[in-house]
């Protein structure tokens, strides 16, 4: 279970003290609360946080704030392409061991974590069973 978002957001708000850039600082801190609010105090694994993470990019998106959007996005993993997300099912999933079809979408979501939203897979995982 890999905490690597929570240590990058503590790491952020020590940098950003050493470069003195109060608002980069005291905008971690604001991720960081949330975190330990959701964890009870404790890091927080990567795909919690990443939820927290989006949630705060919908708040930021609706008020339209670009700081908070450019500081969200840089520790928001990467999100895989629909095309990228069919491949991957290609190679490594069997349908023919599934007992549904629909079994890949948890498969695929669970190996490939935050970076494969399951809206997403399923939308993939459709379009490849029904063709």
């Amino acid at each position: 279970m890999s905490t690597a978002i929570y240590e990058a957001i503590k790491r952020e708000i020590v940098e950003a003290m050493k470069r003195g850039d109060a608002q980069s600082r005291d905008y971690a801190r604001v991720v960081k609360a949330e975190f330990d609010r959701k964890g009870d105090g404790r890091p927080l694994p990567d795909a919690e946080a990443v939820k927290i993470l989006k949630a705060l990019r919908v708040t930021a998106e609706e008020n339209q704030n670009t700081f908070e959007l450019a500081f969200l996005d840089r520790y928001l993993p990467k999100e895989m392409s629909e095309e990228e997300i069919e491949a991957w099912i290609r190679a490594n999933v069997d349908f023919s061991q599934l007992k549904s079809p629909m079994a890949a979408v948890g498969l695929a979501t669970k190996a490939l974590g935050p970076a494969a939203p399951g809206e997403r897979v399923r939308r993939v995982v459709e379009r490849l069973t029904k063709g």
